[in-house]
């Protein structure tokens, strides 16, 4: 709410003109949160670009990921990504294929504006720690990375139940559940979630709250956590080390001073893929043990263990469901949520500096 009335002054103050949205800066993504201006400080600066950045992000890979999920979570052979897409679209519509964002709204909206508010200071502190500050200069690669690693731990403790709850809503009847129990395939995975069996679309916020109630409380909205901290950490160490280490490398090329924001987009999809690529088989256990509960042994696994079961039952091929799909919707949200928050940041830069007499 400070954010919000911050932005309101400023913006009836008649600030200078603003530049271009996304204008070839070489300030870090996450901004300078120190910085302050007429109330509008920098960290409400971040959160304000980060919520942005989170909401744009989330609906942009909307349909991809509901697909990849539904088909990640399946056991059994492969279902082609035609035939999922069918099947999802008769039982919902179109809008089927956003069951679920506004849960993932209200996880990555908190998420995206801790991880661009926390970074900084990581960043920061990173750096006198290493001596980067005594010799000046933009900060290292390792240093963003390190950064980066830590912003992912932080916030992912913050969100985690968030997106446990996401997950089990939009892995709703209709989808690998129902399917996998007519094809028999449900012997290894036992039963999950009572909510996740419901007809399609009738699983709301309520049945699924009732049912973590029901499997362990608070600890269960935690299932499939240590996966994701071992898979968030390094996403958004090579996220944020890629994308700011190129954004400050190639800041000069004439492609970045004519098409700012078609190369921080490249970047951030560049910086999205190595995170992907080397993380996946840690997001397939994680998604599998938030959507089954304890009704599945998978989630009373240790990550390792959990990784050695879906090998064992479906062998490499599984723990890569859905990778093809994935390369395109993570590092396209990853792309998107790193340049939305670099136009955001951009375009209130210049009530931050008003005030600062700059």
């Amino acid at each position: 709410l400070s954010a919000a009335a911050g932005v309101k002054k400023v913006l009836a103050a008649r600030p200078p003109s603003a530049p271009a949205a996304c204008a070839p800066m070489a300030s870090s993504s996450a901004g300078d949160a120190s910085a302050s201006a007429e109330g509008l400080k920098g960290w409400q600066v971040t959160m304000i670009s980060g919520s942005i950045s989170g909401a744009v992000a989330t609906l942009a890979r909307q349909p991809i990921q509901r697909l990849k999920w539904i088909r990640q979570v399946d056991p059994g052979q492969p279902v082609p990504y035609g035939t999922v897409l069918r099947r999802t679209v008769q039982e919902g519509g179109v809008l089927g294929l956003f069951r679920g964002s506004t849960a993932g709204i209200v996880r990555n909206i908190p998420h995206s504006s801790l991880v661009y508010t926390i970074y900084p200071w990581w960043e920061r502190n990173i750096k006198a720690a290493l001596g980067g500050e005594a010799r000046g200069g933009e900060s290292s690669f390792g240093t963003r990375f390190f950064a980066g690693f830590a912003t992912g731990f932080c916030a992912t403790v913050a969100t985690h139940p968030l997106d446990t709850i996401r997950v089990r809503i939009s892995l709703t009847q209709g989808d690998a559940w129902q399917r996998g129990a007519e094809g028999g395939r449900r012997s290894w995975l036992m039963s999950p979630s009572p909510a996740l069996l419901r007809p399609a679309g009738e699983a709301k916020l309520a049945d699924i709250l009732s049912d973590v109630g029901r499997q362990g409380g608070v600890r269960a909205l935690y299932h499939g956590f240590a996966a994701t901290m071992v898979g968030a950490g390094p996403r958004l160490a090579l996220g944020f080390g890629v994308f700011e280490t190129l954004k400050v490398e190639l800041q000069k090329s004439d492609a970045y001073q004519r098409y700012p924001t078609a190369c921080k987009a490249v970047f951030g999809y560049l910086a999205g893929l190595s995170g992907e690529l080397l993380i996946y088989p840690l997001d397939t256990v994680r998604r599998r043990q938030q959507a089954l509960g304890d009704g599945s042994p998978l989630a009373r696994k240790s990550v390792g263990q959990a990784i050695m079961m879906v090998f064992r039952q479906e062998g490499l091929k599984g723990m890569y469901k859905g990778l093809a799909l994935n390369l395109i919707k993570n590092p396209l949200a990853t792309g998107v949520s790193l340049t939305v928050n670099d136009c955001v940041k951009d375009m209130l830069r210049p009530y931050r500096r008003r005030a600062e007499g700059r």
